[in-house]
């Protein structure tokens, strides 16, 4: 489970990054628009979901790593 989370927190700094950037620099009426909302979820889904691609194709289920 260690290895996981290591693949998984260069994704919740950025989700975090762009959180505050989403904040405090742009403008409310940028992150109300329907395109800002589809790349808010996207960049949260590819943070999320490549590390777990890469982490299941580099182990994957089945082998014991102990």
């Amino acid at each position: 489970m260690n290895k996981l989370m290591s693949y998984l927190l260069p994704g919740f700094f950025l989700i975090v990054v762009f959180a505050l950037v989403k904040t405090f620099l742009l403008p409310p009426s940028v992150t109300v628009q329907e395109w800002f909302v589809y790349l808010t979820a996207a960049v949260t889904v590819l943070c999320v979901v490549v590390p777990c691609i890469i982490y299941y194709l580099r182990t994957p289920p089945g082998i014991d790593h102990k």
